[in-house]
C-alpha cells in the first residue's frame, strides 16, 4: 500500500510540473521576490531508509509522510534564507544482536522533529525557475522504547476528578543535522507558489550517521 502510496506521489508531482510549465511560461518576466517574507507549509513523503548500528544491530524504518511549517526571507531574487521545523512518526523493524550473538526481530514506532536554518539559491529570476537548497540544524528522535519504570503522578481535575496517569521514560537523542536538496519553484501568483524537490537529511552525532531520503511538496504564501 505505501509503494502505491510512493508512486501516487511521484506521478502526482509530475503532473503538477506539467501543468506548472506551459502556465509558467506565459509569465516569465522577472519575478519580484526581493525583499519579501514567506510562510511556507512543506508536506514531506520520507523514504524507506536502512539505518544500521553497533554489532551488527540494523533498523528498517518504513517510508511515510511528514509535516511542517517555516518562515522564510528573500534577500534578493536569487537567495532566500529560511527556518524550517519538521516532524513526522515512522514505524520501524529492527534486528537485536545479543551478546551471545544470536539475533531477534522488534518492531515499533519512531518519532522524529527537526528545526533547520536553510539558504535557497534559485537559479532564474522568474516565476519558474530550479533550485538548490542546504541547511544545518537539530534532529530530535524518539525510539519509543521504555529506559526505566514508569512514574505515576496525580492531581485534581476539575471534570474528572481524583486523577491518576503513570508516565515512562523513553530512549531519546538529539543531534546535529544537515540536509541538502534541488527542486522545482512555481510562482502561481503574486501570493502563492508551489516548490518541489528531492531532499536529503544525514544525522551526525551516532555511530551510524544515517541518512534519509525524500520528496518535499512546500506550499508558499507570500506575506
Amino acid at each position: 500500500m505505501k509503494r502505491l502510496i510512493h508512486w501516487c506521489g511521484m506521478l502526482a508531482a509530475v503532473a503538477l510540473l506539467a501543468f506548472a510549465i506551459p502556465a509558467a511560461a506565459q509569465q516569465m518576466g522577472t519575478t519580484s521576490r526581493a525583499g519579501t517574507f514567506e510562510f511556507i507549509l512543506p508536506v514531506v513523503y520520507s523514504l524507506e531508509a536502512t539505518v544500521n548500528g553497533q554489532g551488527g544491530s540494523s533498523a528498517v524504518v518504513n517510508e511515510d509522510l511528514g509535516f511542517g511549517f517555516g518562515f522564510g526571507y528573500n534577500l534578493n531574487t536569487h537567495l532566500q534564507l529560511s527556518g524550517l521545523f519538521n516532524w513526522s512518526t515512522r514505524e520501524y523493524r529492527a534486528t537485536l544482536v545479543n551478546t551471545d550473538g544470536t539475533t531477534r526481530r522488534a518492531s515499533g514506532t519512531l518519532d522524529t522533529s527537526t528545526i533547520s536554518f536553510n539558504g535557497t539559491y534559485f537559479l532564474l529570476s522568474k516565476g519558474l525557475t530550479p533550485f538548490l537548497s542546504g541547511g544545518i540544524g537539530s534532529t530530535f528522535v524518539d525510539s519509543n522504547i521504555p529506559t526505566g519504570p514508569g512514574t505515576t503522578a496525580c492531581w485534581y481535575d476539575p471534570f474528572y476528578g481524583y486523577v491518576c496517569n503513570t508516565y515512562t521514560n523513553t530512549k531519546t537523542y538529539t543531534a546535529v543535522s544537515y540536509t541538502a536538496g534541488a527542486g522545482v519553484r512555481w510562482e502561481a501568483s503574486r501570493r502563492l507558489a508551489l516548490q518541489g524537490g528531492f531532499n536529503k537529511l544525514w544525522i551526525d552525532g551516532t555511530s551510524s550517521k544515517p541518512t534519509f531520503d525524500g520528496w518535499r511538496l512546500d506550499f508558499v504564501f507570500r506575506m
